[in-house]
């Protein structure tokens, strides 16, 4: 890698004789990607410093302006059909299927994207053209010219499509755009080495791509660790445990980097999703060892028989069939009670919901409500006042659990 700017201010000083000239003209005939060239000029603006590959900067000083395409020609210079050219290039990669396209297009100085767009064009039967100087190159190919399959800067890339797999079995949510960003490096060329050694084709790594993908040795959130044995039934009962321990939803939906919203769900429909299973075990991680400050979310876990944490062991708590120790069985009790329908309007109206929207929350008519906050207030002792609910005019989207 060297510095872009002497490149920069070559390219600047044709931009200046040739105004009308797009830039990704000139990317395309120096053979160099319009969306590095557009960086390294943005750059040479601001005065960043900008390091390029050294052959791109060879290419972009070799331009001139005598030798640039121009309008009365077309932008993109002489064509020629491109479906002989094609037919040549793939029976080279019948023929060798150790070559890769990629080694091809190094081969005659031609964009890897350019020439894999023009093959699939010319074999879907889509009418296609070529540059001339394109074409000749390519018809004056053989696999002699391409041995080896990859630049000799380059470093075998098998190590590293291993150590991406590796990666993928030990994490969920480890896709290889997640881990390529994580490790710093480009998704595409990442994406394109793995697919074409899952082809069986011999391919080259740059050895500093190569260097920050092996060096990757954790992911950090949303991928998490693979453990084979948690279930929907174990995270119910951990995000549930977490309630019980006095953690509001909104507490452990940000410890585990969620929504409040995607925790009600879960706790609804008991299947998660493999985002909420990485919320529900990063919370679990973080908070399940030390009580929460919320003394109405543990009230209203124990109105609801949810068990604590420590009512579980860590080997069976994943056991559907697994039984609490020392509490009762968990489970929400059957019957609404005066005191249970008050500790849910209370906690839904602390989230924002008002009292027509925390009945449709709960299932309840109106009546029915009334009637169970009339037995409670009938209940109360001599001197204690009712608990009032005023509704909140404000709706939330928000939802508990």
């Amino acid at each position: 890698m060297i510095d872009s700017l002497p490149a920069a201010r070559h390219v600047q000083d044709l931009i200046a004789q040739r105004p009308h000239l797009p830039v990704t003209a000139m990317a395309r005939h120096a053979q160099v990607p319009p969306t590095t060239l557009k960086d390294v000029l943005r750059a040479a603006d601001r005065g960043q410093q900008r390091n390029v590959n050294a052959d791109v900067a060879h290419r972009l000083l070799l331009l001139n302006a005598a030798d640039l395409p121009n309008e009365a020609r077309g932008y993109g210079g002489q064509s020629t059909d491109a479906a002989p050219v094609m037919e040549h290039v793939d029976r080279i990669l019948v023929e060798h299927p150790e070559i890769s396209v990629a080694a091809v297009a190094r081969a005659v100085t031609m964009t890897v994207s350019t020439l894999a767009a023009t093959l699939k064009d010319v074999r879907a039967g889509r009418p296609r053209t070529i540059k001339v100087r394109f074409a000749e190159r390519l018809l004056a190919l053989n696999a002699t010219d391409l041995a080896p399959a990859f630049r000799k800067d380059a470093v075998d890339a098998t190590p590293v499509v291993e150590h991406v797999r590796q990666l993928q079995e030990a994490y969920e949510l480890a896709s290889i755009a997640f881990i390529a960003k994580t490790a710093g490096v480009n998704s595409s060329t990442l994406t394109s080495v793995i697919d074409d050694h899952a082809a069986g084709l011999r391919r080259g790594i740059h050895p500093t791509m190569a260097r920050q993908v092996l060096a990757l040795t954790e992911l950090p959130a949303p991928a998490f660790q693979r453990r084979p044995g948690v279930t929907d039934v174990g995270l119910v009962r951990r995000l549930r445990g977490l309630c019980a321990l006095g953690w509001t939803l909104n507490a452990i939906a940000r410890a585990g980097g969620t929504t409040v919203k995607s925790l009600t769900d879960f706790n609804q429909t008991g299947s998660a999703t493999p985002s909420v299973k990485a919320a529900v075990l990063a919370a679990w991680g973080q908070l399940s060892h030390r009580p929460g400050p919320s003394e109405l979310a543990r009230q209203r876990a124990l109105a609801k028989r949810w068990d604590p944490p420590l009512a579980w062991e860590e080997e069976t708590i994943d056991h559907p069939t697994a039984e609490p120790l020392g509490t009762r069985t968990a489970g929400r009790s059957g019957e609404w009670t005066p005191d249970l329908l008050r500790l849910e309007l209370e906690f839904l109206r602390d989230e924002g919901l008002n009292w027509t929207e925390s009945l449709a929350r709960l299932g309840l008519r109106s009546q029915r409500a009334h009637e169970l906050l009339a037995e409670g207030e009938e209940a109360v002792e001599p001197g204690c006042p009712p608990l009032r609910l005023p509704s909140r005019p404000q709706p939330s989207h928000e939802l508990a659990a």
